[in-house]
């Protein structure tokens, strides 16, 4: 395999199988990668496959890329990219229009992403590039996306036979990031209005597409330090009598509030005081000595607070809902409430209709993911979460979801290939053929079985024949 750059800064693909030459431009190509791992990153346990239309040039013996139509899939059959009549519908569309979108250009193949399987193409992918792409030049890419790895891609072609090696890509290459280049020094560009400005990704295990960054929460201020004790017989302190008026202003001032009055009430005069100011004495006492032995006594009273672990109650919320997208529940729990945070893991029971109840498992990991797909039978589905932390009693929250189905669009019959009409017709009269022949092989060796059978007969009479007459001969 050969990959190299080109003079016009595309990158070539080719193999000794491949009977042309295949360039592509790596701009285009990071722009589908993105797209394909931002969809795999869209749902847990492997997201959601994509596809599109490659557009470009053919000369002789050269195929270049440098353009690509996004095939936007309802995905009625789940998250894979497996076409529905309404998908195919777009695509012919998408490729009716493409030459006027694309002026200059027309369409060169497809690619689609696999995120659950390897680099290959199976039956429904063979059968969407023989009905929509069957010029010989016409080629198809795979792209496999990772979470942590670069995205892995491979060219499916036809071979001088017309045949497509559809088990696997006859070398794969690996689609890297392109660098990210600084802006043009000059007059900074006023930036869009607030709702046109592109939504945050949060770069985590399963991010959420299009929530916004939240900003992070200011540091609270520090409490106000305690006011000093005043024993119960100090006096108020006397309110400074005003100044006189000064002379007449612009503004004049705005008076100042009276200070603070604490403990004006005036102890009773027939209780003796002296036996609480014994008590302040002796507390005050105690307290001095506990504060000079306080490095004896403080950090064990610090790591005894610190290692108590604090047992969840059940009133401590999980923040448990449920949206429906086209069947797909989305039930999601808040990752960051301090119940999910501890737990070890957590059990996710489902209730759908008049189906059994699911008991599902959630590890850690998949606590911290804070949502989990599911696809609903019926109209009613209850959902319960039950979070175990190491130390505690359970934590549990519940809801339920009502609403519709979401109609299942109607089954229309697949259009058939001619060629793939005249191919199995032309087996339909081999086979018959074979048939015949098999039916007078069968004739000619049950005709030799009874020759056989015959020569056999013979061959007995004969040499009973020749016995008796042998028999006969010694006795004479």
């Amino acid at each position: 395999m050969s990959e190299a750059a080109s003079e016009h800064g595309l990158k070539q693909w080719n193999v000794p199988e491949c009977p042309f030459t295949i360039e592509y431009a790596p701009r285009v190509f990071d722009d589908i990668r993105l797209a394909v791992v931002d969809a795999f990153c869209s749902l847990p346990r492997g997201g959601a496959e994509i596809g599109g239309v490659l557009m470009g040039r053919w000369e002789s013996g050269r195929l270049t890329i440098t353009g690509y139509a996004p095939l936007d899939c309802e995905h009625a059959h789940g998250p894979s990219f497996t076409l529905s009549a309404n998908d195919e519908a777009r695509l012919r569309a998408l490729m009716d229009r493409s030459t006027a979108d694309f002026p200059g250009l027309l369409p060169v193949g497809w690619y689609h992403s696999h995120t659950r399987s390897d680099i290959f193409l199976s039956e429904a992918d063979l059968a969407i590039h023989e009905r929509y792409f069957p010029e010989p030049w016409q080629v198809a890419l795979v792209l496999k996306p990772h979470t942590l790895q670069p995205t892995r891609a491979g060219f499916f072609f036809r071979g001088t036979s017309g045949q497509i090696h559809a088990a696997g890509t006859y070398q794969e290459f690996l689609i890297e990031a392109l660098p990210m280049y600084a802006p043009p020094s000059g007059a900074a560009a006023t930036p869009p209005p607030l709702e046109e400005r592109p939504r945050v990704v949060r770069l985590e295990r399963n991010p959420t597409i299009g929530v916004p960054a939240a900003d992070p929460e200011p540091a609270p201020p520090p409490p106000p330090p305690p006011p000093a004790p005043r024993l119960a017989r100090e006096e108020p302190e006397p309110v400074p009598e005003p100044l006189p008026a000064a002379a007449p202003a612009t503004s004049a001032p705005e008076p100042e509030p009276p200070p603070p009055h604490f403990l004006t009430e005036q102890a009773a005069p027939s209780r003796p005081w002296g036996k609480w100011l014994l008590i302040v004495l002796v507390s005050g006492a105690a307290g001095g000595g506990a504060y000079s032995t306080r490095a004896a006594w403080l950090p064990r009273v610090l790591s005894a607070v610190q290692s108590a672990p604090a047992i969840p109650g059940t009133g401590q919320p999980l923040g448990l809902s449920t949206l429906d997208r086209d069947g797909q529940l989305q039930i999601g729990w808040d990752r960051n409430s301090m119940a999910v945070r501890r737990a070890v893991d957590a059990t996710l029971e489902i209730s759908d209709g008049t189906m059994l109840p699911q008991s599902i498992t959630l590890d850690q990991e998949h606590l911290e993911n804070g949502s989990f797909t599911y696809a609903r039978q019926s109209e009613r589905v209850d959902v319960k979460l039950t979070v175990h932390p190491p130390n505690g009693r359970p934590v549990a929250d519940s809801t339920t979801f009502l609403g519709k189905l979401p109609p299942h669009p109607p089954a229309t019959a697949p259009v058939e290939d001619p060629a793939a009409r005249q191919q199995r017709e032309a087996i339909s009269e081999t086979t018959k053929q074979l048939k015949t022949d098999l039916e007078r092989e069968a004739a000619r060796t049950r005709r030799l079985e009874n020759d056989l059978k015959s020569v056999r007969d013979e061959l007995h009479k004969e040499q009973q024949r020749r016995m008796v007459n042998q028999a006969g001969t010694e006795k004479q």
